[in-house]
């Protein structure tokens, strides 16, 4: 899936994911710990080798101490960033973020809605196949 950003850049969804936040949590409330633990222990699949990573911190969280109830998870690539490196086979990143529940939304919709604004030439990682 081909999805283009505001800045008009052309990034390719290899791979998605998406995970409830508090999926593990059996006994208490959210409170600022468990949602430190939360936020340090976020990963995505093995499968995707090692990738540089990037958690999307605006918008965490959906009221006091309660982070949004989704982890996404997107494997992006798209065209070099020239000026980042002599290595310009392709950039990458997998990008994380919390949002709400998909409500009737499509995965292309979500995907869309969390990634359109992301700086990629600052963030993403050139990376030669």
């Amino acid at each position: 899936m081909k999805i283009k950003l505001q800045t008009g850049r052309i990034v390719e969804v290899e791979a998605f994911s998406m995970n409830r936040t508090y999926g593990g949590l059996l006994l208490g409330e959210p409170n600022e710990a468990i949602n430190d633990r939360i936020i340090s222990s976020i990963s995505y699949c093995k499968d995707w080798e090692n990738r540089k990573a990037l958690l999307e911190k605006k918008n965490m969280y959906s009221k006091k101490n309660v982070l949004k109830p989704v982890i996404y998870t997107a494997w992006l690539t798209s065209e070099s960033v020239s000026e980042k490196s002599k290595i310009n086979d392709t950039s990458s990143i997998v990008l994380l973020w919390f949002g709400e529940e998909l409500k009737g939304k499509s995965i292309s919709d979500i995907i869309i809605e969390g990634i359109s604004n992301f700086n990629w030439d600052k963030n993403a990682e050139n990376i030669k196949y």
